[in-house]
């Protein structure tokens, strides 16, 4: 089941590529309209790139926004490293809400030893540095070329992000980490920050990213889906646009969602509710 979920992302990420158009765009459903607006209970290429509450989730605003603006509590200092080093990630892997869900069956190596991950992603030289995917982590045609396309995130679409903001990578909402191919130093948690730097965002005015299917990379299945923020798309921004650049212009806001929620790794006009939490 794991293995079509996979074969879909790429397909309909090959999909998006091959059928021309306009820009495709990622919005909530009435369900999910209706379950924000009343409570109820439905559920980079960046190196700095859920269990379910009960409680009644917060109200939007009169003005009807579907979007909750919260700021998720600083978590402890990374200060204990897999053998010793940051690059690995913590010795202990984080499992509290709302970072642990994303992480079952997540393997730091994947399916190779230490050495061979060292080999195989690192410079090898000291200080040792993290190689990246080509392509800017998106999966790539047969002539090198990343398959991606010109998608409009519209008012309401949850997205999150591992990483401070000063990034330009996120993906949608829910994402599981070994989908995203992160490396392990992406779970460190930074001073002043949140557990594993994670941060959720609701969309408040529409934007276009490019979007696309993500390449397997550090040991990682990856095949999810990335939204990589183009300065071409929004000039306004003087070509520096960035995660954080849409938080300043209000084009994004920052939610603190304690709760489940998940998706498939394909923005999509529906999602699965899942009781409890509002997404």
């Amino acid at each position: 089941m794991r293995t079509r979920r996979w074969l879909l992302a790429v397909v309909s990420g090959a999909a998006l590529i091959l059928v021309p158009g306009a820009a495709q765009s990622a919005a909530p459903t009435a369900a999910v309209r209706a379950a924000t607006l009343t409570g109820g209970g439905s559920g980079d290429l960046d190196p700095d790139r859920q269990g379910a509450s009960q409680s009644r989730p917060p109200q939007p605003s009169p003005g009807g926004s579907l979007c909750v603006p919260g700021t998720p509590p600083n978590a402890p200092q990374t200060t204990d490293f897999y053998a010793g080093d940051p690059l690995f990630g913590p010795a202990q892997l984080p499992t509290a809400s709302p970072v642990g869900p994303l992480l079952a069956g997540y393997q730091r190596f994947g399916a190779q030893s230490q050495v061979e991950w060292v080999q195989n992603y690192t410079t090898q030289t000291t200080p040792n540095k993290l190689i990246f995917p080509p392509g800017n982590g998106f999966v790539l045609g047969p002539h090198g070329e990343q398959v991606k396309t010109r998608q409009t995130m519209l008012p309401g679409y949850r997205l999150d992000r591992f990483g401070f903001p000063g990034g330009a990578f996120l993906a949608p909402l829910g994402t599981p980490f070994s989908a995203r191919s992160l490396a392990p130093q992406s779970l460190n948690t930074p001073a002043n920050a949140p557990l594993a730097n994670y941060h959720t965002y609701c969309v408040l005015k529409p934007f276009d990213v490019d979007s696309g299917p993500i390449a397997p990379w550090f040991a990682q299945t990856g095949l999810g889906t990335q939204f990589q923020l183009n300065a071409a798309y929004l000039p306004q921004a003087g070509g520096a646009v960035s995660v954080q650049w849409l938080l300043d212009h209000q084009f994004l806001t920052e939610e603190y969602l304690d709760g489940v929620c998940t998706t498939t790794s394909v923005p999509r006009q529906s999602s699965t509710p899942v009781p409890g939490y509002v997404c």
